[in-house]
C-alpha cells in the first residue's frame, strides 16, 4: 500500500505547492528585474540628458568669452569659438545617443587612447577634489563666518 501524503512521483513539479511557489517567486523575480531594469534605463537616460545641457552650457559660455574676446584678440577668439562649437556637437551627440552606446564609446576609446584616458580621469578627480574640499570649507564655516575677525588667527 503506498503513503498518498507523498504525492505522485509521475506529476509535474509545477503541479505541486512547492512547484507553484517556486514558479510564483521565479514570475516575481523576472518582474522586479524588469522594473529595476527600466529604471536604471530611465536615470541613466536623465543622468545623460543633464550631462548634455551642462556640456550645451558649456558651449555657449565658450561662445561669450569668444565674443568678448573678439576686439582684444581675433585669434584666440576664433580658436574659443571654434572650440564651443565643438562642445555643442559633443552636447548634441550626448543627446542623441543612449546610456549603453555612450559606455561603449568610452570604452573603445579607453582601448585606444589609455593615456589620454588616464590623464583626463586625474584632471576630473583633481577638480571633483577642489568642489567637494570647497563644499566642506563652506559647510564647516558655519554661521557668522562672515564676520571679520580681528586679532584672531586661525589655523
Amino acid at each position: 500500500m503506498t503513503d498518498s501524503s507523498k504525492g505522485n512521483s509521475n506529476a509535474p513539479a509545477e503541479s505541486t505547492p512547492a512547484g507553484e511557489a517556486r514558479g510564483q517567486v521565479r514570475a516575481a523575480v523576472q518582474e522586479v528585474k524588469a522594473a529595476a531594469g527600466d529604471k536604471v534605463d530611465e536615470l541613466a537616460e536623465r543622468g545623460t540628458r543633464a550631462g548634455a545641457d551642462t556640456v550645451a552650457a558649456i558651449g555657449r559660455s565658450a561662445e561669450t568669452l569668444a565674443t568678448s574676446l573678439q576686439d582684444q584678440s581675433p585669434a584666440v577668439a576664433d580658436y574659443v569659438r571654434s572650440t564651443g562649437h565643438r562642445i555643442d556637437r559633443l552636447a548634441d551627440d550626448l543627446r542623441d545617443k543612449s546610456a549603453g552606446e555612450l559606455l561603449s564609446m568610452a570604452t573603445e576609446f579607453g582601448k585606444k587612447q589609455p593615456l589620454i584616458l588616464l590623464a583626463g580621469a586625474v584632471v576630473v578627480g583633481f577638480a571633483l577634489s577642489r568642489v567637494v574640499k570647497a563644499g566642506l570649507a563652506t559647510e564647516n564655516r558655519g554661521p557668522g563666518a562672515d564676520v571679520p575677525s580681528q586679532g584672531r588667527i586661525d589655523v
